[in-house]
């Protein structure tokens, strides 16, 4: 999504950096309110999904056994 701003975004971050704290704090949180209300869609789910894959190789096969993971025997 392209966001048409009429002020340069350089320009922006310095205006917010001279914001005082509280006024900062107050834009994180309403930025963060719009972040995650925003959904991804299904699409963007599966590559966020896919990028976080690694492609490595599995030295050994985790045992099922619970005796094998915690050395007891389960009481």
């Amino acid at each position: 999504m392209t966001v048409q701003l009429s002020i340069p975004f350089e320009t922006l971050v310095s205006l917010v950096e001279q914001l005082p704290e509280s006024e900062k704090k107050n834009l994180i949180e309403r930025v963060k309110v719009h972040a995650t209300a925003s959904e991804l869609s299904p699409e963007q789910k599966i590559a966020l999904f896919e990028s976080m894959a690694i492609d490595a190789e599995v030295i050994e096969v985790p045992s099922v056994r619970r005796e094998d993971w915690y050395g007891d025997d389960g009481r």
